[in-house]
């Protein structure tokens, strides 16, 4: 374990790699200026990856990224990359069927690839709108979020008392927590935004779900895969769980808290306290990727986005270093030896197997998302300078 208890070197090191490299690379060789939008993922010496399908999702996420970059002072231009990228996106992806919502992917020419509507990527669409009504407070901004709103509505109704199905057409009894807690993570962002109570009743109606449905009663962690009427779909301490979604949803309950909700500490603790005691292996210094309800490992293997999640939920509960000494900078440092090796110049190896062989041979760009809201999240935390 590491000897330093206050995590404020490590965390300059992920803010510094973020600033200086990731936003770089992602903003050059991740971005299509022909299409201008984002490349689904690079190869290891950097090039894109010609010729895969673009999902919406990464296109909201690295909207986001951008966007808050430049509003944060993190990266020149971040505002106008995000602005140009969304118009693109836009038109290509709302509506793109003449059907109500956005569709899943497009090629890289812009053609309709896959017309699957998508809880998840809605979700992430109302996120890169609240971040975009920051920039310029656009009310059209403010109006397609709404819209959005309502085609979600309409489209992944459940017949459930509260939440979603996670996409149309696809099983009808299929329920998924992940994209109910990014839809929370959307609904706040544009409650902070612009003040808009509705979006803030809607994200308690979320956290009713969380009560009701998503957490064990037990043991208070979330579990990720869910029946009709929100039955979970294995028994009793053999459900999955992900223990990067508990730091992630410990984090958005605080945020909760901060914007007007009941107090989170009892919610918060249950899910970190599981986190901690079964998530992390304290061997190697990562986050596991899957347990079990009941702490059984199901997965030995590593990404990137538990480890940053982790590191931002423990800065905020702990941001002394005095509850788990040593943790989050062992954590942040681990994750630079396996996951963000200096030769890849800003990029990562966003995945590796028990043995700590990268398990794709490519860097997809959706963990930007992570890498950056972690490091300028920490950053706020302890009021370290920009980058």
């Amino acid at each position: 374990m590491s000897l330093k208890l206050k995590p404020d070197h490590a965390l300059r090191r992920l803010s510094v790699f973020t600033a200086e490299k990731a936003l770089p690379l992602w903003a050059v060789a991740g971005y299509d200026e022909t299409s201008q939008c984002f490349h689904e993922r690079l190869r290891f010496s950097g090039e894109p990856v010609a010729d895969v399908p673009r999902r919406l999702m990464v296109q909201a996420r690295q909207i986001v990224v951008y966007a808050r970059a430049g509003l944060a002072g993190w990266y020149v231009g971040g505002k106008m990359l995000a602005l140009d990228v969304f118009e693109n996106v836009r038109r290509r992806y709302r509506s793109a069927d003449d059907a109500p919502g956005w569709i899943f992917s497009v090629q890289p020419d812009g053609r309709p690839a896959d017309h699957t509507r998508d809880l998840y990527a809605h979700a992430f669409v109302l996120y890169m709108l609240a971040w975009l009504y920051r920039i310029g407070e656009e009310p059209s901004i403010l109006a397609l979020a709404d819209e959005t709103l309502s085609d979600l509505d309409r489209i992944f109704s459940s017949g459930d008392e509260q939440g979603y199905l996670s996409r149309m057409p696809g099983p009808m009894d299929l329920r998924e927590q992940n994209p109910h807690m990014h839809l929370f993570e959307a609904l706040l962002a544009l409650a902070e935004a612009s003040g808009g109570e509705r979006y803030l009743a809607r994200a308690n109606a979320l956290v009713r779900l969380f009560d009701r449905a998503l957490a064990d009663p037990v043991t208070g962690a979330v579990r990720e895969i869910f029946a009709g009427n929100w039955k979970p779909d294995r028994s009793n301490g053999d459900n999955l769980v992900e223990p990067g979604h508990q730091m992630e949803w410990a984090w958005l309950l605080r945020e909760w808290e901060r914007l007007g909700g009941a107090p989170a500490g009892e919610r918060v603790g249950r899910l970190v306290a599981h986190g901690t005691r079964f998530g992390i292996d304290r061997e190697k210094g990562l986050v596991r990727s899957v347990v079990r309800e009941n702490g059984g490992v199901v997965s030995r293997g590593s990404r990137v986005w538990p480890q940053t999640e982790t590191i931002r939920t423990l800065c905020r509960e702990d941001v002394g270093g005095e509850k788990w000494p040593g943790l989050i900078t062992d954590i942040t440092e681990t994750l630079f030896e396996t996951h963000l090796p200096l030769d890849l110049n800003g990029g990562w190896i966003d995945q590796i197997d028990q043995n700590g062989a990268p398990v794709v041979d490519y860097m997809p760009a959706s963990t930007l998302y992570h890498l950056a809201g972690a490091a300028m999240d920490t950053a706020a935390l302890l009021k370290q300078p920009n980058g």
